[in-house]
């Protein structure tokens, strides 16, 4: 479920090159590390064993470059911006370019970067740049994500 309304939710229609969805931070928690190991059944020890990992160069725990990637996932539907419009997720580029520890605040914040109207009457492919952010501004995820968004049918 997420936190927005139905009337909050943005279709292609309402895509221009530019516009920003942000959402609140949350933090990551340790055992939201450990359960997603074992969801993934990458129990890298870097990820899951505070004491094995404090001996490497991290020196503590870090998330798995694909938890931030669904954590940002998570983050944007959390926005209620996506309520019944997002058809589907074709593609996905991404940067982990820092750590991500637990207790980080993350926030998540998305933008228009292109629009292609071509592929049906009823969908079109919105281009978002997806950057999170810990709670000191440091960019921890740079992502590209391509999404097939419905558009807006008469009466909605």
């Amino acid at each position: 479920m997420s936190s927005g309304t139905p009337s909050s939710a943005l279709y292609f229609e309402d895509c221009v090159v530019g516009r920003a969805v942000s959402v609140a931070a949350r933090e990551v928690q340790q055992a939201d590390l450990v359960a997603f190991a074992r969801i993934t059944g990458d129990l890298n020890p870097l990820h899951v064993d505070p004491e094995f990992a404090r001996r490497t160069v991290f020196r503590g725990t870090v998330a798995h470059g694909m938890y931030v990637l669904s954590f940002a996932a998570g983050s944007m539907w959390q926005s209620g911006a996506f309520d019944g419009t997002v058809i589907a997720v074709e593609a996905v580029t991404s940067r982990f370019v820092a750590p991500v520890r637990p207790l980080d605040r993350l926030e998540v914040t998305l933008v228009v970067a292109a629009l292609d109207a071509q592929p049906a009457a009823r969908r079109g492919w919105v281009q978002w740049d997806v950057r999170a952010r810990n709670q000191r501004g440091e960019v921890v995820l740079e992502s590209e994500w391509r999404v097939v968004m419905a558009r807006r049918r008469e009466g909605t």
